[in-house]
């Protein structure tokens, strides 16, 4: 959805660098809107009028007034978080000290630009999760917040039969047939569910209790039931044989 990209302003008084910066970020999947700016004074006027969630901010173009433009934001409440972009790497050093936490060398590569988008969005969910953890906790809902790509979604633990791992991302595959993909490592994801009768069979599974049909000790499976339908998903001999000796009533 739109309102889920990034709007980035792009700042640079040579307009051929701005665009292979622009040309860089368009065919990335996270950036929505792209403004570009060719001095710090219409910068100021971009960010008031557009609300960029990033500032790409060459260091040739600053000068003092970028020096000042810097503190600016530190300061204020404006908006926007500042990658500067230069050619000269020793650069990096004084933009680490002065909270710019992003660097970006020229010639810019795209893969070094997502990395920072990424960096970036993770930084942004983490700060929503925050948020809104304290909220649920606030109202006590009793659901749980997921975190996929584009969504923030509040999902009942007992609509989870189970949660598959997938490198750094979950499968959560629900009662309804439905599955979503958590942005989260599994063993992240268990401990946000603690509390609740979930029971981790293998380095791989997650499975809800309540949804548990039968275990097979002689290949070390357990069968669970989503909706009308059947599964068998492979545990480790020890974590099966210590959930045998659960008391599940």
């Amino acid at each position: 959805m739109e309102r889920d990209r990034l709007n980035v302003l792009v700042v640079d008084e040579e307009q051929d660098a701005r665009h292979v910066l622009i040309d860089h970020l368009k065919g990335i999947s996270l950036i929505g809107i792209v403004e570009e700016s060719g001095s710090i004074d219409e910068t100021m006027f971009k960010i008031m009028d557009a609300s960029p969630d990033i500032i790409f901010l060459d260091t040739k173009t600053s000068g003092q007034k970028g020096m000042e433009f810097m503190e600016l934001l530190k300061k204020s409440e404006l908006p926007g978080h500042l990658v500067l972009v230069s050619e000269d790497q020793d650069l990096a050093i004084p933009a680490i000290k002065n909270n710019v936490y992003d660097f970006l060398l020229k010639p810019v590569r795209k893969d070094h630009l997502k990395k920072i988008i990424d960096k970036f969005m993770k930084k942004r969910d983490n700060r929503f999760d925050k948020k809104l953890n304290w909220f649920l906790k606030e109202v006590d809902t009793g659901k749980v917040m997921i975190t996929t790509t584009y969504n923030h979604i509040l999902i009942d633990p007992g609509d989870i039969v189970y949660c598959e791992a997938d490198g750094a991302y979950t499968t959560l595959h629900l009662e309804d047939g439905h599955r979503e993909v958590a942005n989260s490592y599994l063993g992240i994801l268990e401990k946000g569910l603690s509390g609740q009768r979930f029971y981790r069979i293998s380095r791989s599974y997650l499975i809800n209790l309540e949804k548990l049909l039968k275990i097979n000790k002689g290949d070390n499976t357990c069968v669970l039931l989503i909706g009308k339908k059947k599964v068998k998903l492979q545990g480790s001999k020890k974590q099966l044989k210590n959930l045998c000796e659960m008391d599940l009533i």
